[in-house]
């Protein structure tokens, strides 16, 4: 559920940024025609200088003068390619960061959600399979939020996993959920802490797991009407 919230918000990011990508790529095939012009310069002062060179140097110098103007202009749009997926991913991250409280905290209560489900689900097996004596039972189960967070939706937080979970776990696990009373370093998100265990629920590791599946498709999208 979370994470389809946050591939809407990265298609409406996608699409606000086609007109930047199209400004962005002019850009670039500009700087790439003045490359070329530098280097039709260069070739024609080697022609100038054919007389004097053998015919097969000449060639030689015009066919690698060519190549790099190629090189050039293929690396500069690659370069410029980069810089726009880089702030594609960028703004959809500040977006998400500046929604509304209220939907902040159905996103992250969404993504607690799923891990504490999982977390309680493999426990049971594992309970099931070795016994109680060989699995650690934590007594409770911590959400570290950062301090800004913490102290504006903390309580929201809790009380929305609680009541998305019951049900779905068992009431003795249901319990175990609590605001950790310490904070954590991450930008939004959570971090779930059972016992020893944590699991990094951030946006940083949300994003990061999102821009793998993602950027092959972002790319795809924003230079889509590109010539090969």
């Amino acid at each position: 559920m979370a994470t389809n919230g946050l591939n809407r918000i990265t298609e409406k990011i996608i699409a606000a940024a086609n007109d930047q990508a199209n400004e962005i790529l002019a850009a670039a095939q500009a700087d790439c025609d003045r490359i070329r012009a530098g280097y039709d310069e260069k070739v024609a002062a080697i022609r100038a200088s054919g007389e004097r060179e053998t015919a097969q140097k000449t060639g030689d110098l015009l066919v690698r003068a060519k190549s790099s103007a190629a090189m050039a202009g293929r690396n500069l749009v690659g370069e410029k390619r980069s810089e726009l997926i880089e702030t594609v991913f960028q703004s959809a991250f500040e977006k998400i960061e500046n929604l509304p409280k209220e939907d902040y905290a159905k996103l992250v209560i969404g993504l607690l959600s799923a891990a504490i489900e999982e977390l309680f689900s493999t426990e049971e097996k594992n309970l099931a399979l070795y016994g109680a004596e060989e699995e650690a039972v934590a007594e409770k189960c911590e959400i570290l939020l950062n301090a800004e967070d913490r102290k504006a939706i903390g309580k929201a937080v809790v009380e929305g996993v609680c009541k998305t979970l019951s049900g779905k776990i068992g009431k003795e696990n249901l319990n175990k959920i609590v605001l950790a009373g310490d904070t954590v370093n991450i930008r939004g998100g959570a971090i779930l802490r059972y016992g020893e265990v944590e699991s990094n629920c951030s946006l940083e590791m949300l994003f990061s797991l999102l821009r793998r599946e993602l950027e092959t498709n972002v790319s795809r999208t924003l230079f889509a009407a590109e010539t090969p």
